[in-house]
């Protein structure tokens, strides 16, 4: 098992090295099919797989496709986040800062930076995270803000925004001194146009030997830079074919999560009316049942003569009349095993007679009733005290 997985990895990790070998020799196309290859090559190393779709970002960028490229970028950010390399994570979350700070969304790309600097709030990041706060500012047109950010830097790239920062406010001497600054050393070829627009518009200073040269190296550059992007276009029309099938199982998934979701709320708001109905109904039918009880043991204790009511000399009719008044009391108690003393015991407590009262209709003395109840009540289960308590929830249910 475990030679397997080596070889899954090795598998994944030659693939990467093969795409990232094409993308340096120009071939786009075949690098990204490389890269897509790595990411189906079911490796479970997750730094691997976020170097693999970082790279698949990078060049979603140059195609200046930044909604895939931003998209992308998450996805290499996931994977990083399950690994210890914080400074990989913290790279594609300001990678992803990037890409919306470049969609004018200044607001997400400053909270995605300031997740990167918490979780790497040190060099080399922090440089990247400059650049990334003024190009969120330079494409919403903020350009004092990009001038506040790039004050104190010898980076190209942030001269650069300098550069176009000075150019669109006008102040040309300045946006021209940055641009011839930075012409010698400048190896982007996508940024040749942007100096070639600051040194060619408004009132650039620039001297013509400049800009001939430069004229003269964009023209050099702009079929490589024309085939590239082209080669760069068909590589991410590869990847988004790869990723669509990906997002409808993702959004099919978050469907399906939600509909889980609701479907437990329904059964959780179902099950807690349940229990109120039950409960209400059950409060409902005791508290009925209550009343009928109170009005029972008035009706026979206003009886002219109780005996009579409840054929007291008949044990059979008495059982047969207490099962009538009071709901199955008798045969309850009979399953108790309660003998024919303890059941009019019973009856007497409930109906709520006195000892003197009790004693009267047992034929017996008034002190021997505490005794009798006691007995009777240890065979329930419980104290003399508690049960009337006892008779009348018998009598309920």
């Amino acid at each position: 098992m475990c030679i397997f997985a080596v070889i899954l990895v090795s598998s994944a990790m030659t693939l990467y090295q093969n795409g990232k070998a094409l993308r340096e020799e120009g071939k786009q196309v075949e690098a990204m099919q490389a890269f897509i290859e790595a990411t189906h090559s079911t490796t479970d190393d997750e730094a691997l797989l976020g170097r693999v779709y970082s790279n698949m970002a990078n060049m979603c960028r140059l195609a200046n496709d930044h909604e895939t490229a931003y998209t992308v970028y998450e996805i290499s950010a996931t994977h990083f986040a399950k690994t210890d390399d914080t400074l990989a994570y913290a790279y594609a979350l300001n990678n992803m800062a990037w890409e919306q700070a470049v969609m004018a969304n200044k607001e997400q790309a400053l909270a995605l930076v300031d997740s990167a600097v918490t979780v790497y709030p040190q060099e080399p990041l922090l440089d990247k995270v400059i650049e990334t706060r003024a190009a969120a500012c330079l494409f919403r047109e903020e350009y004092d803000s990009v001038l506040y950010y790039t004050r104190q830097t010898s980076n190209d790239y942030l001269l650069m925004l300098r550069a176009q920062a000075y150019s669109y406010l006008q102040i040309d001497d300045s946006a021209t001194y940055y641009a011839q600054l930075l012409l010698p050393r400048m190896t982007n070829l996508f940024y040749l146009d942007d100096l070639y627009y600051i040194l060619t518009h408004n009132d650039s200073t620039a001297d013509k030997e400049t800009i001939r040269v430069l004229s003269s190296k964009r023209a050099d550059v702009q079929k490589a830079i024309e085939a590239r992007h082209g080669e760069l276009t068909q590589a991410v029309q590869l990847l988004q074919q790869d990723l669509a099938p990906k997002e409808q199982a993702r959004v099919w998934k978050t469907i399906l999560l939600w509909a889980i979701g609701i479907g437990l709320l329904i059964w959780a708001v179902i099950i807690v009316y349940k229990q109120r109905k039950l409960h209400f109904e059950k409060s409902t039918f005791e508290s009925t049942r209550r009343n009928e009880l109170a009005q029972n043991i008035q009706i026979v204790r206003n009886a002219t003569d109780i005996r009579q009511e409840l054929v007291w000399k008949d044990f059979p009719a008495l059982c047969r009349q207490i099962d009538k008044r009071f709901h199955g009391l008798a045969s309850n108690l009979l399953a108790q095993e309660l003998n024919e003393q303890d059941i009019r015991i019973c009856v007497l407590v409930l109906l709520g007679m006195s000892h003197k009262e009790i004693a009267e209709m047992l034929n017996c003395s008034p002190k021997s009733i505490g005794k009798l109840k006691d007995l009777t009540a240890r065979k329930l289960g419980i104290s003399g005290g508690k049960l009337q308590d006892k008779l009348q929830n018998t009598a309920i249910l």
